[in-house]
């Protein structure tokens, strides 16, 4: 008879991607044993994504980060030596208490995204210390800040048509979006559509696998959305083929809008864009007599320097035709205000010793290098890889005077650097809430078993440093389950009847709202007036002095979440090295050659990768996926070249309005 023990949980994903999945999660012997895609979830259906199904590599890989550790070494060596919890939580905590005696409490400063989007994980304890100890408000910014903006300024909210509505829908604009790589439980729905009738266009400057598949393709020049956006606009308004109707009944700011759009005709915007005016006036027409309508655009469209003008063009798109007035139709970028928790609750900001500064995020290398961060804190996020201006932000992390204590699953390029590093479970090993951007459906992580070795859940960890630091207020006794139930104490009909003990009885539920609901056709508009705002948002912002030869874009990749998964092994036998993608003809005219190495450069810095002559970027953008680790790389990846500039309005990130130079690897590296 056998002894083993054996239990099958529910998971979730908690990656940064649309798709949230659910997993089947079987533990053996109090360790995790096999991961699939559950079955019978409606999204998920049973298959996980290219990165996910390799889990269990990360699972088991020899870089993770098992018990407290403290450097021995010069910062960014990852020479460390083993400490206990008791001994590492007494020396933070002194050292922390000695930068708020000395320099103030928003001299510390917190550093993370969403390594884990679990609602606890991401956001709840560590908001709650750092307000106790009054430290800086870091403005998380880098993913999708314009886009927010722009969607509470239009709409009052980030809403959009249910997901699983998108086979009714007839034409469909995938814009900026490649699901192929970052969405991939869309294409089931997207194939769905198609073999249904529905004319599918991808408008992205790249000729990825999307556009690959589904045929109609605009390859826009990088940076032109708002351009062709407008054109199209201006193309329906002249020709009386827009929704008059709807546009007088739900909106405001028509006449603002038609002023901006007013210059861009067919031939103006073709020479921005780069596309043929034939091309956009059939794509405008498809636009203007297709229904149900459905505009799909990716959160990358809006990583660029005018990044909200880019989403409020395309967002008026939905409302200049009246998509949203069929149910498959409208404007599909967040769902994320389908799913109202007490944020008040979870995050406690009543708990803030008073006024503290803010440091938005893509700045990091500007905050480090200024002296006004002393301490530095970094959970969920991996800055040394993922941040822009990577030269600024590595010799931040290199001074001497700076205390960084960062908590990780895995040895990181960030945790090289750390004074202290701390053991961070894996997601599926701690209780969470998991919600989604895209999809409807609120789900619990359910653990099977303790987390591997001493390490522990981000919750836990500043439960902890609270103790440590004498904060005895009794929001941080709270466990895990009290507070998913107070992120659950809400009387928004959206969540009626999801408890923790309904998700314990079923994990997966759908939020409450009708799969046959309009959003802002038969939900309220949440602006002050309540009307969906057209005036022009963003736009005007300069390229700051990027004058290099080539676009560079760093898209995502299928292998990587930006550098989670990075250093698997099966990764690297597949990607061993960095690669930049080039065009055939702009490869001829430099005279490279496939696999020959060569150094990009601009101003910011420098970085080498291995050339791969590709049809994926156009002639004179050049493509490097984002991102690998810097110590296995040369000690620089592809963020070097990044700009730490702010985008229009929101105060996002600029990483795809990025211009450089290539030179040959050993030729000099002067830069303009």
């Amino acid at each position: 008879m056998s002894d083993t023990h054996q239990i099958l949980v529910h998971g979730v994903c908690p990656h940064d991607c649309y798709d949230t999945c659910g997993m089947e999660i079987e533990w053996k012997d109090g360790q995790i044993y096999r991961i699939q895609g559950q079955t019978d979830h409606p999204i998920t259906q049973g298959f996980l994504c290219f990165k996910v199904n390799r889990y269990l590599e990360r699972v088991n890989h020899p870089d993770r980060v098992l018990y407290p550790l403290k450097r021995t070494g010069v910062k960014g060596a990852g020479q460390f030596k083993r400490v206990t919890w008791d001994a590492a939580l007494r020396d933070i905590a002194d050292r922390l208490g000695h930068v708020i005696d000395r320099f103030g409490g928003d001299a510390i400063l917190p550093y993370s995204f969403a390594g884990n989007m679990g609602v606890l994980s991401e956001g709840s304890m560590d908001r709650r210390f750092f307000a106790a100890i009054g430290a800086a408000n870091l403005d998380r910014t880098i993913c999708t800040a314009s886009a927010n903006y722009v969607l509470r300024q239009m709409f009052g909210q980030r809403l959009g048509p249910d997901p699983e509505q998108i086979p009714q829908a007839q034409m469909i604009v995938l814009w900026g979006a490649n699901p192929m790589a970052t969405n991939v439980h869309q294409i089931p729905l997207l194939d769905h559509a198609q073999k249904n009738g529905a004319k599918i266009w991808t408008i992205d400057p790249l000729n990825t696998e999307t556009a690959v598949r589904y045929h109609r393709h605009l390859p826009l020049t990088p940076n032109s959305d708002a351009i062709l956006a407008l054109a199209l606009g201006r193309y329906l308004i002249h020709h009386e083929l827009y929704d008059q109707n709807f546009v007088e009944q739900y909106t405001a700011g028509f006449a603002a809008y038609r002023d901006a759009a007013e210059p861009w005709s067919l031939e103006t915007a073709a020479w921005h864009c780069g596309i043929s005016p034939a091309a956009i006036e059939e794509l405008a027409l498809d636009i203007a007599q297709i229904r149900p309508l459905l505009i799909r655009p990716g959160f990358g469209m809006q990583r660029q320097t005018n990044s909200a003008w880019a989403v409020w063009a395309v967002a008026s798109l939905a409302v200049l035709t009246g998509a949203w007035k069929d149910t498959s139709g409208g404007l599909l970028l967040s769902n994320s205000d389908a799913f109202p928790l007490n944020w008040q609750g979870i995050h406690r900001p009543d708990l803030a010793l008073g006024q503290s500064r803010t440091v938005n995020m893509v700045e990091l290398g500007i905050a480090l290098e200024d002296g006004s961060t002393q301490a530095l804190v970094v959970y969920n996020a991996n800055p040394a890889a993922t941040a822009p201006e990577q030269a600024k932000v590595l010799r931040g992390l290199s001074r001497k005077d700076l205390f960084l204590v960062v908590h990780e699953q895995m040895m990181t390029d960030t945790a090289r650097y750390a004074d202290y590093v701390l053991p961070a479970a894996l997601s599926m090993e701690v209780l969470d809430l998991h919600l989604s951007y895209w999809h409807r459906y609120v789900q619990l992580n359910i653990p099977g078993g303790p987390p591997a070795g001493e390490s522990v859940a981000n919750t836990e960890l500043f439960r902890r440093l609270a103790k440590a630091m004498h904060l005895e207020d009794p929001a941080f006794q709270e466990s895990d389950a009290d507070l998913i139930r107070t992120a659950l104490d809400t009387d928004h009909p959206y969540l009626t009847g999801i408890t923790l003990e309904s998700l314990y009885e079923n994990p997966v539920q759908k939020v409450r709202i009708s799969e046959e609901t309009r959003p802002f056709i038969d939900t309220r508009i949440n602006t002050l007036d309540g009307r969906i705002h057209m005036e022009p948002i963003g736009g005007n912002r300069s390229f700051g002095g990027e004058t290099g030869k080539y676009f560079l874009l760093s898209p995502s990749r299928r292998e990587t979440i930006k550098s989670s998964f990075a250093n698997l092994e099966s990764f690297q036998r597949r990607l061993p090295d960095p690669e930049l993608l080039v065009n055939p003809f702009d490869a001829d005219a430099e005279a490279w050659n496939d696999g020959e190495w060569v150094r990009i450069l601009n101003q910011r810095g420098t970085t080498k990768a291995k050339v791969r002559i590709s049809r994926v970027p156009p002639r004179g953008t050049v493509v490097s996926y984002a991102v690998r680790w810097n110590h296995s790389a040369d000690g620089t990846n592809i963020n070097q070249l990044t700009p730490a500039r702010i985008s229009d309005i929101g105060g996002g990130a600029t990483f795809y309005s990025t211009r450089v130079d290539i030179t040959r690897e050993g030729a000099a590296d002067d830069v303009g």
